[in-house]
């Protein structure tokens, strides 16, 4: 194997292991969405369970959303005048896409969700700004892989060659 392959095997086993911890490291961020009060999560509850029309692609996310909001609502008192809560990925995706498909009746309904995605849109965007760079990075770095590859197995490939016309080079000097 020529140096040059040994560098690129080694580079890309590097790179391999880089996008393995940082897909990791990503699977497990928590992402904070920073509420005014504890009341907005039941707010964002609500709209989840009554608002929101899922579909059997985004059921398990939406689930998994609730019960996690609702785990978190009841770990804050009443008296709490600002709240975080913690997202991973997915559940922060599915935020996003439940504030963005929301269907309700009623004036009452339609002042609470707005003044809810007011207070809360801001910081949704801003961590999913976040996801997007992580996946941003995550994406580069396999089309980096991608390019190692290739350029891996061109030079497996010449070396195939090169030890082939060696072996027809020796047998006609026979």
């Amino acid at each position: 194997m020529s140096n040059k392959l040994e560098q690129l095997t080694e580079k890309r086993d590097q790179l391999t292991k880089q996008v393995e911890d940082l897909q990791i490291k990503s699977a497990e961020h928590q992402f904070q969405i920073n509420l005014d009060s504890r009341s907005e999560i039941k707010t964002i509850i609500e709209h989840l369970n009554k608002g929101y029309t899922w579909k059997t692609q985004n059921a398990a996310v939406i689930v998994t959303l609730h019960d996690r909001l609702k785990d978190q609502y009841k770990q804050f008192s009443t008296e709490d005048t600002e709240v975080t809560i913690g997202l991973r990925g997915h559940e922060l995706n599915g935020l996003y896409q439940a504030l963005l498909n929301v269907e309700g009746t009623g004036v009452e309904n339609a002042r609470r969700f707005i003044r809810m995605l007011t207070n809360v849109g801001e910081a949704v965007t801003n961590a999913m700004k976040e996801l997007s760079e992580m996946n941003q990075e995550i994406n580069d770095m396999h089309r980096e892989l991608s390019e190692l590859d290739q350029e891996i197995d061109s030079l497996n490939k010449a070396e195939e060659v090169e030890a082939e016309l060696e072996v027809v080079t020796d047998e006609t000097s026979k």
